[in-house]
């Protein structure tokens, strides 16, 4: 029976993904063959499903009767919608690709992979740097909200639903965060007030970033991989003939040792504890910020001085979070902390203790996440940005990020003299390649540094 799924498209009709799975080998593993049905425009209801259904039908009897194959003929969307179908990605990763395709579809969809050129990829990434493409200027910044809600008794909760939004959507604009134009109307709405009263809105647009179109020319050239290694093109031209785009090289944003010093003094000192913890973790051990979230108690190891890396979190829109794998096998990895990480650990665990027992049966922890909502629940991963927000506003320090605090880990081992592969496991990357392009400037200064070492051992002082 073939599956059919309805997608939105963005000019708001809708086409419908029909798949079909075949053990083409005989081997019991199965493939999927997939086409798009697109009705056409004035069809009633009944004439699509009509349609649909006799479309569906015969696609099957092709599929297994070994007349549909994927070949140079196939459409560029419907052998990305194959290919992103069969992709193991995160779920985060997954609903980045779908952006993008809906982007490129709309540009490449059509044409057939046999026919796909350099130039038509070139013509797109122009037009996603041209003005109106991005909507990142787009959004809302709330003002007075969390007053008019004490005002009202209006929990975060009650909001959502009457709103139908998120919860995190509602933390996030009583915090001042960022959200979409969309989300502020509707919380507006429910509130009964004009947009503007409760929300500065900003409502301009621009071309993506080079780094974004970078994004899409790599998945472009994913998919037409992918093509090539199965023998349905003979090149992928993305790769192999179109100019990828440009992106100016900048250095990673870290904290010298003179302000990783201060910041640890500052920390030490901190009231909260979840905002002490999380912090001096991220600096101390250059984890990603997902991975700090997925931490739990049991991947403390205090007898070896270890944290183990075991998991990441994800917030994902309409789901919430998730739990999903590191972002390679070598990010599983144990990292050595220094003794009193430990004792700030033990504190923070006499900390979630209390929480659990204030909560009584309305504790959701089981999972243990060091990092938890007031009823134990897995946090927000934004929800670390804004504890840092605060305490840089707090101490009025120059402004850095999560992952600013991972780039000042890498930074300063390295002028520390540690190496590169040492470093490569402690960071969890795949490849050493990815920090000597990132730190090329912290590898020189340290390699400066060494000659100057072996000068002064070596060298007699009668020749200097």
């Amino acid at each position: 029976m073939p599956n059919i799924t309805p997608r939105k498209n963005k000019d708001g009709s809708t086409s419908y993904l029909i798949r079909v799975f075949v053990d083409e080998k005989a081997g019991g593993k199965q493939t999927v063959k997939s086409m798009t049905y697109k009705p056409e425009q004035g069809m009633t209801a009944r004439q699509v499903e009509k349609k649909l259904n006799e479309t569906a039908v015969l696609f099957e009897q092709n599929v297994k009767s070994g007349v549909v194959a994927y070949d140079g003929r196939t459409k560029f969307a419907d052998y990305a919608a194959r290919w992103l179908e069969a992709a193991q990605i995160a779920p985060k990763t997954r609903e980045g690709y779908e952006l993008y395709l809906r982007r490129i579809n709309e540009a490449i969809g059509h044409i057939r992979l046999e026919s796909l050129q350099a130039h038509h990829l070139e013509a797109f990434y122009k037009n996603l740097a041209e003005d109106g493409i991005s909507t990142r200027g787009r959004y809302a910044v709330a003002k007075g909200l969390s007053e008019l809600m004490k005002e009202r008794k209006l929990s975060g909760n009650k909001l959502a639903i009457a709103a139908g939004v998120s919860t995190a959507a509602v933390g996030l604009s009583r915090r001042g965060n960022r959200v979409s134009i969309e989300t502020a109307n509707k919380i507006a709405v429910a509130l009964g007030v004009p947009v503007g009263q409760v929300f500065d809105v900003q409502n301009t647009t621009s071309g993506l970033s080079d780094k974004s179109i970078l994004h899409h020319h790599r998945l472009i050239s994913a998919i037409l991989g992918k093509a090539k290694k199965e023998r349905i093109v003979p090149f992928n031209v993305a790769l192999e003939h179109a100019t990828a785009p440009k992106v100016a090289k900048k250095e990673a944003k870290y904290l010298d040792d003179v302000k990783a010093r201060e910041l640890v003094g500052l920390l030490m000192q901190e009231d909260d504890i979840r905002v002490k913890t999380s912090i001096l973790l991220s600096l101390y051990s250059g984890v990603r910020r997902g991975e700090l979230c997925g931490l739990s108690f049991g991947d403390i190891d205090e007898a070896h001085g270890v944290i183990h890396i075991m998991r990441a979190s994800q917030y994902l829109p309409r789901i919430g979070i998730v739990e999903v794998p590191t972002k390679n096998e070598s990010s599983k990895r144990p990292i050595k902390l220094p003794p009193f990480i430990f004792e700030v650990l033990r504190e923070y665990r006499g900390w979630w203790d209390e929480q659990r027992e204030i909560n009584g049966d309305r504790w959701q922890g089981h999972q243990e996440r060091l990092f938890i909502q007031s009823d134990g629940k897995p946090i927000n991963p934004d929800t670390i940005n804004f504890w840092l927000d605060k305490f840089i506003e707090k101490h009025e320090l120059e402004r850095f990020t999560p992952h600013s605090l991972r780039h000042t880990f890498s930074t300063l081992q390295i002028m520390a003299g540690v190496n590169i592969r040492t470093l490569q496991a402690r960071t969890g990357h795949a490849q050493a390649s990815t920090l000597t392009n990132i730190y090329a400037h912290a590898i020189k200064t340290a390699d400066e540094a060494a000659t100057e070492v072996l000068d002064d051992i070596l060298t007699p002082k009668t020749k200097k």
